[in-house]
């Protein structure tokens, strides 16, 4: 590590608070601090191929109060309804755990123009937008493969379709050469915002804008996927859903990547199968939990492993593993144990029907080996297959991932929505980059993450992991000042 980047990461802790985040307790006499959107399921080609180029892109990037929002499920990808611009402009983009940037189509792209009309779920005019501004032509995305997509940041208003949040002067990227049908809302870790590669600010993407707005009191969220044949799931920023999990959340300390909070790395215990002595893996592995992958991956001795004790087998005409379809209605789980809680995965979750064939239907299970990147960096992701079964509490502001056993089918009336405190004295956390770096330059592995394409055109006006424990702990959060905020800034687009 960069001597000055130890500097930085010192400087930056002496600078942070130490504010508790806890679940608030109901006030029957206000509304809760949370915004709730729906997911929305959502067909998508080749999704194999699609995460392999995200996590391909994650790994070149290492050289360099509550709203609730409903989401889609569809055959791999979850989508929200968003509007942008004046006058709005309609969006369905796939939500990312894994990212960080929200970045919109436009529909003069040479993908976009293509005669089979991909871009159905919106792209982004803004010569007809009264409230566009343009920013810097910073949005680029760097894959291994050494293909580029290039565009421009700009601001307009950000629209949160199934709730009242309006985020005025947003921040997002448009995509001018797009390869991709959808536009992309990446919740994660600003430090993983596209512009950092080269040399870019910080700035505050979705989820910190709502913090900024008041409509949520800290920087979290909680997401529940539903099951595998559900239509709808939900993402809840700001509050949990105390009725769409079972027994306690528990925390565990995310993983810093060379210091810096850029992923949602957790580490992960043990892998097995229920009733079977023999582990699948033994041997603690750092895990990504990322909702912008279809499925999961796993390293090959233990992908190996488990196809041998489900009957998957590889299929190179298709890329993809083929199992027997009625393995889906075998009562054995998926056991992924972590300090203190086991998520179990039932097999109904991990078959994943895939097409048809006449009458035959093809299904392939929900584990692939990790994707390996030409610098030998490997991906362990938790993806979709995964999730479902978990819910999960993404905190930023002090760095934990919380977990707990989903319950399924879950109706709105059932709802119990509480809001995530932002500290023991009700103040709101101000979040800033020195909560996302460690504070005294703790090294650990992980990766950054972007999906998304995009080229600038001038359209428009102008492994360190420690036991968690039940709840949502406290770790670091706080308040930096303009000048220390400007100083790790530099740093972190010099290193």
């Amino acid at each position: 590590m960069p001597e000055f980047f130890t500097i930085a990461a010192v400087l930056a802790g002496y600078l942070l608070g130490a504010d508790a985040i806890q679940l608030g307790t109901l006030d029957e006499n206000r509304a809760p601090k949370v915004v709730q959107q729906h997911l929305y399921r959502h067909p998508v080609a080749d999704a194999v191929e699609r995460d392999r180029r995200r996590f391909l892109h994650k790994r070149q990037n290492d050289n360099v109060n509550a709203v609730d929002v409903p989401l889609r499920n569809d055959l791999f990808l979850y989508y929200m309804n968003v509007s942008v611009g004046t006058p709005p402009q309609d969006f369905e983009v796939h939500i990312d755990t894994g990212s960080s940037d929200l970045w919109l189509n436009v529909p003069t792209s040479e993908f976009c123009s293509l005669p089979v009309d991909p871009c159905t779920t919106g792209t982004y005019d803004a010569n007809v937008s009264s409230t566009y501004e343009y920013v810097n032509s910073l949005f680029e995305i760097l894959y291994v493969d050494k293909t580029t997509s290039n565009g421009d940041y700009a601001r307009d208003i950000v629209r949160l379709t199934d709730s009242n949040v309006s985020l005025p002067a947003q921040q997002f990227g448009v995509g001018y050469e797009s390869t991709t049908q959808d536009g992309i809302l990446g919740i994660g870790y600003p430090t993983n915002e596209a512009q950092i590669s080269f040399g870019g600010p910080l700035y505050d993407n979705i989820p910190v804008s709502m913090v900024k707005e008041g409509y949520i009191n800290t920087l979290a969220y909680s997401l529940w996927l539903n099951n595998i044949d559900a239509d709808e799931g939900d993402i809840l920023f700001g509050g949990v859903n105390t009725a769409k999990y079972q027994g306690d959340l528990v925390s565990l300390p995310v993983i810093p990547d060379r210091g810096l909070y850029r992923d949602f790395t957790i580490e992960m215990n043990s892998l097995g199968l229920s009733g079977d002595e023999e582990a699948f893996s033994s041997s603690p592995l750092e895990v990504h939990l990322d909702s912008g992958a279809s499925l999961t991956y796993l390293p090959d001795d233990v992908t190996d492993r488990i196809y041998s004790k489900v009957g998957a087998t590889y299929d190179a005409r298709y890329g993809i593993n083929i199992v027997d379809c009625n393995i889906a209605n075998q009562n054995e789980t998926m056991d992924f144990v972590f300090s203190n809680i086991t998520i179990k995965v039932p097999m109904s979750e991990m078959v994943v029907p895939y097409a048809n064939f006449g009458a035959q239907e093809l299904c392939v299970f929900g584990v692939l080996p990790t994707i390996t990147s030409s610098l030998g960096n490997e991906y362990i992701i938790l993806g979709d297959t995964f999730l479902r079964s978990a819910y999960v509490v993404y905190d930023m502001t002090n760095h934990e991932i919380s977990l707990a056993q989903t319950v399924f089918g879950v109706d709105a009336a059932d709802d119990k929505i509480v809001e995530i405190s932002s500290s023991g004295d009700g103040k709101p956390v101000e979040t800033g980059i020195a909560s996302l770096v460690t504070p005294v330059g703790t090294i650990g592995s992980g990766s950054g993450s972007g999906a998304g394409t995009g080229t600038k055109n001038g359209s428009g006006s102008g492994s360190s992991s420690r036991t968690g424990e039940k709840g949502i702990a406290s770790r670091f959060g706080g308040q930096m000042g303009l000048v220390g905020m400007t100083f790790v800034a530099c740093i972190l687009s010099l290193w």
